[in-house]
């Protein structure tokens, strides 16, 4: 039958058409039958990305869709996005005589009805839909429904198309080492370089998930309805009452002796919650680029930098949402900087057998590959002081405030030392004791100094 036999002829075919002779329409889609049988492979294989095809003008179809390098993740398009943007491209294209015809393909709610929106959740896969365009002015959607039985996927056939114009698609077979999508547009973060010589990029995917792990703990803030303490916080301190406000913009917040809960409104519409780290800290920073979190109204940013000291800054601006302006128009600032651990062990760097010995006062920090676009950080750091400390109403939640050493440079003492908050859950060991050195992994974080 073809398709692996995943295609499955129905016994009640009152749905599919009977008639022998080729119609109008399937004559016109069969020419991207190969992408037909792509697409269903493809939702096979737990892809569920839209894709399309398009004709040039001398009858060659071609392949295209939105792709996303491994190397950042900040920026994606939805589902609908990307077929919003491809049939722009298309229309265009076709109006200006650049393509005879295009397809997109994509999942949706589509049940034998005229309901051909886009499928957002797994309750709502019913169909395969195809939007079409061609120079002849043929234009519309046609469905291919389907349902799971047992995790395995039932086609009922295309409704608009007989029984045997549906054989016909799904016994086409697929070309072995050919390439079907020749044409790809990679799907990158907009950057603009502002008066100042400031670059602004945009995410719009990132979140405080990892922040709040690092907050509650991972195990406990993972668990279900493990998010509740912050959702209700979040509630107690804007009913704290606005402790300022500047445009539309209103913040509130919940104080404790290390901490503060940061509730940001918009409007009086809740926006987000965020963790302050107390700290006296300040670093004279050069600020290089600003990127921009779109998905919570460019009210959180992750900017970069230098120290005047000339070693790298990444930072997450907890004060974005009311300084925004002066990030945006001053290059130089006062910040004070702290972080966040995420993960906190003893470092056995000077143990390891067979490898490079280093100094008794080494220290340092780096990037983390696994959380790149996070202002997340690698380190082996000095363990100068630290507090024991707690948070929320009922103070169930446990840590400690420790000043840690990051780098280390001769005849200068504590060049580099911030305060950094752990959870008592986050650390691979129990008991802190000063001197001592540690390894793990912080988010760093900043805001301009008054």
């Amino acid at each position: 039958m073809g398709l692996f036999d995943l295609f499955k002829k129905r016994e009640n075919k009152e749905t599919l058409k009977s008639e022998t002779p080729k119609t109008e329409l399937f004559l016109s889609i069969s020419r991207y039958n190969e992408y037909i049988v792509r697409f269903v492979g493809m939702q096979q294989q737990g892809n569920f990305a839209p894709i399309s095809a398009y004709e040039k003008p001398d009858g060659e179809i071609v392949g295209f869709l939105y792709f996303f390098s491994g190397d950042d993740e900040s920026y994606t398009l939805s589902a609908q996005e990307v077929i919003g943007k491809m049939e722009t491209n298309f229309e265009h294209k076709l109006a200006n005589n650049k393509i005879k015809s295009y397809t997109i393909f994509y999942h949706s709610q589509f049940a034998n009805d005229d309901n051909h929106k886009l499928a957002n959740s797994d309750e709502e896969l019913k169909a395969i839909s195809i939007s079409y365009h061609f120079k002849n002015g043929k234009k519309g959607k046609i469905g291919l429904p389907y349902h799971y039985e047992n995790d395995v996927i039932k086609y009922h056939g295309f409704t608009d198309f007989s029984k045997e114009e549906n054989d016909a698609i799904f016994s086409t077979e697929l070309k072995d080492n050919k390439n079907y999508f020749e044409d790809r547009e990679e799907v990158k973060s907009p950057i603009i370089e502002n008066e100042i010589g400031l670059k602004i990029k945009k995410s719009n995917s990132a979140d405080l998930d990892n922040t709040w792990g690092g907050i509650f703990g991972f195990d406990r803030y993972e668990k279900p309805n493990g998010g509740q303490a912050l959702r209700d916080h979040f509630v107690l301190a804007i009913e704290n009452g606005v402790v300022m406000s500047k445009d539309n913009v209103s913040i509130s917040q919940l104080e404790y002796e290390d901490v503060i809960l940061k509730g940001i409104t918009v409007d009086e519409r809740p926006i987000t919650i965020l963790p302050v780290i107390k700290t006296d800290y300040v670093v004279d920073v050069v600020n290089k680029e600003i990127t921009e979190w779109e998905n919570f109204d460019n009210l959180k940013a992750i900017i970069t930098g230098n120290s005047c000291d000339e070693f790298g800054l990444i930072y997450f601006a907890t004060d974005y949402a009311e300084n925004r302006e002066i990030y945006l128009s001053k290059k130089e600032l006062n910040v004070n900087i702290s972080g966040i651990a995420f993960v906190l062990d003893i470092s056995t760097l000077d143990n390891l057998e067979g490898e490079p010995k280093f100094s008794e006062d080494f220290t340092m920090y780096m990037p983390s590959k696994d959380l790149t676009n996070y202002a997340c950080f690698d380190f082996i750091g000095l363990l100068q002081d630290f507090k024991a400390t707690e948070l929320l109403v009922d103070s169930s939640l446990k840590g400690y405030l420790m000043k840690v050493q990051l780098v280390n440079a001769p005849g200068i003492k504590d060049l580099f030392t911030i305060d950094i908050f752990v959870a008592e859950e986050n650390m691979r060991f129990t008991e802190l004791t000063k001197g001592m050195k540690l390894s793990g992994m912080f988010q760093m974080q900043g805001h301009i100094a008054k």
